[in-house]
C-alpha cells in the first residue's frame, strides 16, 4: 500500500489501472442493466449528479433547518433546554455542509454549470443564516440556557465554548439592533460576500497584457518568442513570464516595463476592492464598533487592532536591521554591476534580478533537487512521517463513478492505528486550464457525535411526516476504536497547482518551495482529521485565525530537517536517496534574503489592517495611495507610480483583518519546532505532545492555553498583551 501510494501519484499507467479497477460497479450493480445503473455524485451524494442537486440539497437542509428553529424556540422543558446548544450545533452543521461544499464546487469545478449552480446555492443559504444570526427568538433561548445554573452548569467545556461561540455570533450579527437594521446588517453581508466572490473571481479572469520590447535585449531569454517586424518581441505578463524578465533580464528598462504592466489594474479593480473594504466599514459603523478589524478581532488570540499593531511594529523592529542587511547587499550588487561611486537604489524591479545574481555567484551550482521530489514520494512521505509522529497514516481509496470532479483527483482514506478509518482527503494536485491557481484546503465536511443527535423529535408529534417534503437526513456516522458513540467522520480537499505527469513515465516533480506547499496545506489536513470534537461548531480548523494557520506552517518546518527527508526524498528514476550535501546547498540557498521577504510579509500585515481601518469610511479613501506610502515609509523599496499591486493581494477577502495571523503562527511555530521537534523530528513522544495539546482540541480550547502548553510556558498561556509582546519578540 505504501508503494501503491506513491505510484497512484507519479504513474499514470499504474493510476489508469488503479482507476480501472476501483470504478468498475459494486457488487451490488454487477447484474443490473447498464441503462438502468446510475452514477453516484460528488464526494458520494447521490443529489450531486447534475447542478441541479444543488438546489435540492439546500431545500432539504432549510426544511430540517426550519424544524429544528421551531423546536429551539418552543423548548420549555428542562430536557429539551439542555439541548439546545446540542440542536444549534446541528443546525449549523446542516447548513455548513451544504455550503463549504457549494463553497469548494463554485472555485474549483471545471464545468460552469456546477461553479454557477454551487454559487447560487451558496449565496442564498449565507444570506438564510446570517438571518438566523439576527433570529431575536434562537438568542434569547441561547441565553436562557447559559443564564440558568441548574442546565448550564451540565455542560461539557467543549459545550460551554460552542454556546459562547453561538452567542458572540449573535451579538457580532447585530442581534440588539431594532428590526429595520438587523435587515440592513443581513443586506450588507450578502453585499459583502457578493463583492468578494467578484474580487478573488476576477484574478482568475485577469486579462494578460503584453509589452513589446527589444528581442536583442533578452540575454537569449525565451528563444522563438513572437516577434513583430523581426526584432521586437512581445512578453507576456503572466505570472510565470514575468517571474523570469524580473529575475533574469539583465536590462532595467525592460524590467521596469514588465514591472508596472503585471502590477497595474484597472479602475474598475480598484473600484471594486475598495466598494468591498467601504462595505465592510459600513457593516462595522451598523454595529457601532470603531472599524471591521474591532468587529473581526474580538474573538481572536490577539483580540483588538491595538494588540495586532503592538505585534507587527515589535516585529517589524526585530526584523529591520535584518533586512537592511539584506537591501545593502542588492546595493552592493547594483553598483558593482552599473559602475557607479555611491550606492544606488534599489527599485521594485531590481529585487528579484540582484537576488537571483547574488545567490548564483555566492554558491557553487548544485544540482537541481526536484527529480528527488515527485508528487507521490512527498506523499509518501508524508504518510510516513504522520505514521511516526501520530500513528496516522495514508491508504489510497477507490473512486465512483461521478465522485469526483476530474479525473486527476486522487482520494486517500486516512488511518489511525488505534481509530481505524478517521477521515478522507481528496487530492487535486495537478494543473489545468481555468483552474484556481493558488494551493488550498477545504473543508467540505466536520467531524463531530452524531448518535446523540435526537433527530426523531425535530417532528412536532401533531406533523404527518407522510405529507413533508424530504428533509436533510442526520450522517448515521461510524464507531471509532477507543471513543464512546458514533461519529461524522471529516471530508477535506487539498488543491494544488502542480505539473502534470507526463504520459512517458516521468512523474510532476516539485520544487523545494512546492513541496514545502504541500506540506503546509497537509498540516491543515491532519488539524481537521485529529481535532475531532463532539460539536460541529469547534471542530478541526474551525478555530480562530490567527491559530489555525499554526499546524499547516510548522508542517513547513519539517521539509527541511534532513531526517525527514530521509523518509521519503529519493530519485524519481535511480530511486537514491538523496545527497545530504544537496540538502544543505539548497537550504543554505533558500535561507538567503528570509528577512527581506519577513518584512514584506509584515508590510502586507500592515496594509491589510490599515485597509480595514476607520480610514476605510473616509470620502477620499484611497487605496494605492495608502499602498504607496506604506512602501515608501515601511517598505525596503520606493513605491512605484502607475501600479496597484493591492488587487492581487487576494487574501484581503478570505483574510480580511487578519493577515498578520501568518507572520504571528510563523513565530509560535518556529518555537514550537525549536523546543519540540527539532532535536528528533521524528519523535512519537514529541507528535503526541503537540497532537493532545493542540491538535486534538479543534477550537474548543483557549489557543493561548493550547500553545502555553505545548511549549511549558506558563506566560503564553495567559493571552495578554504582554504574551503578545513575548511572541511579537521571538
Amino acid at each position: 500500500k505504501d508503494e501503491i501510494l506513491r505510484l497512484i501519484f507519479d504513474d499514470t499507467n499504474v493510476w489508469n489501472e488503479f482507476t480501472h479497477r476501483s470504478r468498475t460497479f459494486s457488487k451490488l450493480e454487477v447484474d443490473t442493466p447498464p441503462s438502468t445503473r446510475k452514477f453516484t455524485g460528488l464526494f458520494r451524494n447521490p443529489e450531486l449528479t447534475s447542478p441541479q442537486g444543488f438546489q435540492k440539497e439546500a431545500e432539504k437542509a432549510v426544511r430540517r433547518v426550519k424544524l429544528l428553529i421551531n423546536r429551539i424556540t418552543n423548548a420549555n422543558t428542562d430536557e429539551e433546554l439542555r439541548k439546545v446548544v446540542k440542536n444549534l450545533d446541528r443546525l449549523s452543521d446542516i447548513l455548513c455542509s451544504v455550503i463549504d461544499t457549494a463553497e469548494f464546487v463554485r472555485t474549483v469545478h471545471p464545468d460552469q454549470k456546477f461553479s454557477q449552480e454551487a454559487n447560487r446555492v451558496y449565496e442564498y443559504l449565507c444570506s438564510f443564516m446570517n438571518s438566523l444570526n439576527t433570529n431575536r427568538e434562537l438568542y434569547q433561548v441561547l441565553k436562557r440556557v447559559i443564564s440558568t445554573p441548574s442546565i448550564s452548569s451540565q455542560f461539557s467545556s467543549e459545550e460551554r465554548q460552542v454556546a459562547h461561540i453561538f452567542l458572540r455570533d449573535f451579538e457580532k450579527s447585530g442581534i440588539h439592533l431594532p428590526s429595520s437594521d438587523r435587515d440592513k446588517f443581513v443586506q450588507l453581508s450578502d453585499k459583502i460576500i457578493a463583492l468578494g466572490r467578484k474580487f478573488t473571481h476576477s484574478q482568475i479572469l485577469k486579462s494578460t497584457n503584453i509589452i513589446e520590447v527589444d528581442s536583442s535585449c533578452l540575454d537569449g531569454l525565451h528563444t522563438g518568442l513572437p516577434t513583430k517586424n523581426g526584432d521586437i518581441a512581445r512578453l507576456s505578463t503572466k505570472p510565470w513570464e514575468a517571474q523570469m524578465v524580473l529575475k533574469l533580464i539583465k536590462d532595467g528598462n525592460i524590467r521596469k516595463k514588465m514591472f508596472i504592466a503585471s502590477n497595474s489594474a484597472t479602475k474598475e479593480q480598484i473600484d471594486l476592492l475598495e466598494n468591498l473594504l467601504r462595505t465592510r466599514g459600513e457593516l462595522a459603523k451598523l454595529l457601532g464598533m470603531d472599524s471591521y478589524s474591532h468587529i473581526f478581532l474580538i474573538d481572536k488570540m490577539i483580540k483588538n487592532p491595538d494588540h495586532v499593531q503592538k505585534f507587527l511594529r515589535t516585529l517589524a523592529d526585530h526584523h529591520r536591521p535584518k533586512a537592511l542587511t539584506d537591501l545593502y547587499l542588492l546595493k552592493e550588487a547594483k553598483q558593482q554591476e552599473i559602475k557607479c561611486k555611491e550606492l544606488p537604489i534599489v527599485n521594485a524591479w531590481d529585487r528579484d534580478y540582484y537576488t537571483e545574481k547574488i545567490k548564483a555567484s555566492s554558491t557553487q551550482p548544485v544540482a537541481p533537487i526536484s527529480p528527488y521530489f515527485s508528487v507521490g514520494s512527498v506523499i509518501q512521505g508524508l504518510s510516513r512521517l504522520f505514521s511516526k509522529l501520530y500513528g496516522i497514516s495514508f491508504e489510497p481509496s477507490e473512486i465512483l463513478p461521478g465522485e469526483t470532479w476530474h479525473d486527476d483527483v486522487r482520494k486517500l482514506n486516512v488511518i489511525d492505528e488505534q481509530e481505524g478509518k478517521i477521515g478522507t482527503i481528496y487530492c487535486d494536485l495537478f494543473n489545468r486550464h481555468g483552474k484556481y491557481l493558488n494551493a488550498a484546503h477545504y473543508t467540505v465536511r466536520c467531524s463531530r457525535r452524531v448518535d446523540d443527535d435526537d433527530s426523531a423529535r425535530d417532528i412536532p408529534p401533531d406533523m404527518d411526516i407522510s405529507e413533508t417534503e424530504e428533509l436533510a437526513t442526520p450522517d448515521q456516522g461510524v464507531r471509532l476504536h477507543g471513543r464512546n458513540g458514533r461519529y461524522q467522520l471529516p471530508i477535506i480537499v487539498l488543491t494544488c497547482d502542480f505539473a502534470r505527469p507526463k504520459e512517458n513515465g516521468r512523474p510532476s516533480l516539485l520544487s523545494l518551495v512546492e513541496a514545502e506547499t504541500l506540506f503546509h496545506e497537509m498540516g491543515h489536513a491532519m488539524h481537521s482529521m485529529i481535532g475531532r470534537t463532539d460539536f460541529h461548531n469547534v471542530s478541526g480548523t474551525r478555530c480562530p485565525t490567527d491559530f489555525v494557520e499554526l499546524p499547516s506552517i510548522l508542517m513547513e518546518h519539517f521539509v527541511y530537517s534532513p531526517t525527514v527527508l530521509s523518509l521519503f526524498a529519493k530519485h524519481y528514476y535511480t530511486r537514491k536517496p538523496i545527497p545530504l550535501d544537496l540538502i544543505r546547498s539548497h537550504l543554505k540557498a533558500r535561507s538567503q534574503f528570509s528577512a527581506m521577504e519577513t518584512q514584506y510579509q509584515i508590510l502586507m500585515a500592515l496594509l491589510d489592517q490599515i485597509y480595514h481601518s476607520t480610514l476605510a469610511m473616509s470620502p477620499d479613501f484611497d487605496t494605492t495611495a495608502i499602498l504607496a506610502n506604506l512602501q515608501d515609509t515601511v517598505g525596503l523599496f520606493p513605491s512605484v507610480p502607475g501600479t496597484a499591486w493591492q488587487i492581487q493581494f487576494v487574501h484581503l477577502f478570505g483574510y480580511g483583518a487578519g493577515y498578520y495571523s501568518y507572520l504571528f503562527c510563523r513565530i509560535l511555530a518556529g518555537k514550537l519546532w525549536k523546543q519540540v521537534f527539532e532535536k528528533d523530528p521524528l519523535s512519537r513522544e514529541a507528535g503526541q505532545r503537540f497532537r493532545e495539546e493542540v491538535l486534538k482540541w479543534g477550537g474548543s480550547r483557549d489557543p493561548w492555553l493550547c500553545v502555553g502548553k505545548a511549549l511549558q510556558d506558563e506566560k503564553i498561556t495567559v493571552g495578554d498583551s504582554v504574551s503578545v509582546s513575548l511572541v511579537g519578540g521571538w
